[in-house]
């Protein structure tokens, strides 16, 4: 079920896209450090003023909430409810897919971060990967035990709810390597390495919807045996769509640069969350 502490999920006013998720880019020049600040600009230009959300509309998770309870008070049976109550929170509550997947900040940098090392492993090796994060002394340990203790390398920090969410999601990963096939982490296949970042991006959006809009699902559920039930259907639900949404390539990471693995994290992340907006329709 994760093991971050449960919140009251956002609050109906609650800007869409929370301001702290847009980071500098990393590509931009260091100089920009010495550059005029605001009021010290020279005479005839203007600083760039930081866009301000729109108000965000006060019933905007409301549908979505009570759909999700209801999917769970029905035990994982109500599979409609499911995929409405998912569809609106993508459609109503964040405004769109390309909001969804920007709001996944930390989640976006874990994954972008799990695909660089894995990347570096198919192209350096393990031991001089390894050797890049001070963990020398875990190599030739068993792919659980790697991946553990690249926890720290990989897992970005963000907003507490959202740092959560992407260290989870990892670990619950790192839970499923043997169902996935992977009890080493050198010489990982293409299918591998897909598994494992496809399960990775399914284990973070199930975290996110359950912070937005399943805190009162468990509450819903009358029996363990539903509660089992309705977060297994929940899971499955969103595992299939992110897979089927799936269009990108893992046939050759190692000549991934760091910008294209980005853009291939944000591109999977914004084609589930618009499969899984579609799929309220259906």
């Amino acid at each position: 079920m994760g093991t971050s502490g449960s919140s009251g999920g956002p609050g109906n006013n609650t800007p869409l896209v929370p301001t702290w998720l847009d980071q500098p880019d990393d590509t931009s020049d260091s100089s920009d450090a010495n550059s005029p600040q605001d009021g010290d600009q020279p005479d005839g230009e203007s600083t760039a003023r930081p866009v301000i959300p729109a108000a965000s509309n006060d019933s905007r998770f409301q549908s979505a909430r009570a759909n999700f309870s209801r999917f769970a008070s029905s035990g994982g049976n109500d599979r409609q409810a499911l995929a409405r109550g998912v569809s609106g929170y993508v459609r109503r509550g964040a405004g769109g897919a390309q909001n969804a997947t920007r709001r996944m900040g930390a989640a976006l940098a874990t994954g972008a971060a799990a695909l660089g090392v894995l990347r570096d492993v198919q192209r350096d090796g393990v031991a001089a990967t390894l050797a890049q994060h001070s963990l020398s002394q875990i190599a030739g340990q068993s792919a659980q035990s790697v991946f553990t203790a690249l926890t720290d390398v990989v897992c970005a920090e963000g907003g507490p709810v959202d740092e959560g969410i992407a260290r989870d999601a990892w670990l619950e990963t790192v839970t499923q390597l043997d169902s996935l096939g992977i009890t080493s982490i050198d010489g990982l296949t293409e299918a591998q390495i897909s598994g494992f970042f496809l399960s990775y991006v399914s284990n973070s959006i199930v975290g996110a919807l359950y912070q937005a809009i399943g805190v009162n699902g468990f509450s819903n559920a009358d029996t363990l045996s539903s509660i089992r039930n309705f977060d297994r259907q929940f899971r499955d639900y969103v595992r299939n769509a992110v897979r089927d949404a799936f269009s990108g390539s893992m046939a050759n990471v190692s000549a991934l640069s760091d910008r294209q693995i980005r853009t291939l994290v944000n591109q999977t992340y914004q084609d589930a969350w618009e499969l899984l907006d579609r799929l309220g329709d259906s």
